[in-house]
């Protein structure tokens, strides 16, 4: 039985890792993307994400067209992760039969706007049929200096792009029936039609030097222990400079939840984590939240710190964003 998203991708690694590898292959299996050097100052990233009818959306609230946006935004995100520009992209669709055309139409229609709004073609694809919707879109990117997962260090400031949470409410909202979606716009639109950060290079890459990254899919706390994992190291966030929106504050009071609980394991946000020997940020968008340390997970609350649990999502836990 498959119960660990990570430790089949560790297998999957394992069996694969006697394949005969390019000379430019400069990171395969373990990133948010892998990175080959194209000899010219440049390093190609590959990236590669599926969307599952049931799993990763449903046709009861979702639209043809936000299925395409989300599906490419997310292939997009792993580029932004790795400090690069989106250059083209391959669509694999497959269909049940009784799908109709101008399901197609609105599919693609979702997936080029999201594309032409940061720069990318869809340069081809396959099709077959299926039972089920399925997307799987292949992603080409350049950069001229790729961030990985790995190279954070004790005392490097962690710092988030965006305000995180919104993508869980907008999920819980979309499938509760009885919640009025107007309620909460902004939560819904960015479950449906994630928002990406825009302008890596100049807002992140060159003012921030980030010594990790990763763009936030399965929520800050798993992430921030994939950083982590990398170096054996640890963290601490600041309670209270994590950034709240109205949206959550409403939610937990109309429902007795726990906003914290929205902002640290939220997945499917696209944003960006990353970290920094850079102590503050003069960009409104781009905010400290802790610290990385030697070893452990911890929130601290004033005086008081306690230690976090990881609950981001896994693909093979029965857990929902």
């Amino acid at each position: 039985m498959i119960n660990d998203e990570w430790s089949l991708i560790d297998r999957i690694a394992s069996v694969v890792s006697d394949s005969p590898a390019p000379k430019g292959l400069v990171k395969g299996i373990g990133d948010d993307c892998a990175v080959y050097n194209n000899g010219d100052g440049t390093f190609g990233l590959f990236s590669t994400d599926i969307s599952i009818e049931n799993v990763h959306f449903d046709l009861s609230y979702c639209s043809a067209s936000d299925i395409g946006y989300k599906a490419m935004a997310g292939n997009i995100s792993d580029i932004f992760a790795m400090g690069g520009d989106p250059v083209l992209a391959l669509v694999s669709l497959a269909l049940p039969v009784q799908c109709d055309t101008s399901f197609v139409d609105e599919l693609y229609s979702g997936m080029n706007e999201c594309a032409v709004k940061h720069g990318l073609s869809i340069a081809g694809g396959d099709t077959s049929k299926s039972e089920k919707v399925i997307v799987n879109i292949s992603i080409y990117g350049k950069t001229t200096c790729p961030v990985y997962r790995s190279g954070a260090r004790s005392g490097d400031s962690i710092f988030i792009t965006k305000w995180n949470g919104s993508s869980r409410l907008g999920l819980e909202v979309l499938r509760s029936g009885d919640i009025d979606r107007n309620m909460f716009p902004v939560s819904v639109s960015q479950h449906l039609r994630p928002s990406l950060p825009e302008d890596i290079g100049r807002r992140i890459v060159k003012p921030f030097s980030p010594t990790s990254m990763i763009d936030v899919s399965d929520g800050i706390v798993s992430e921030l222990t994939h950083i982590c994992g990398t170096g054996n190291l640890g963290y601490i966030i600041s309670h209270d400079a994590l950034p709240v929106s109205d949206e959550i504050v409403k939610f937990c009071k109309m429902t007795g939840k726990n906003a914290i609980d929205y902002i640290l394991n939220s997945g499917e946000e696209y944003g960006l984590l990353f970290t920094s020997s850079v102590d503050t940020s003069t960009d409104d968008d781009i905010i400290c939240i802790g610290r990385i340390t030697e070893s452990g997970a911890f929130i601290q609350y004033g005086n008081k710190i306690s230690d976090i649990e990881n609950h981001g999502f896994n693909h093979f836990r029965e857990y929902d964003i």
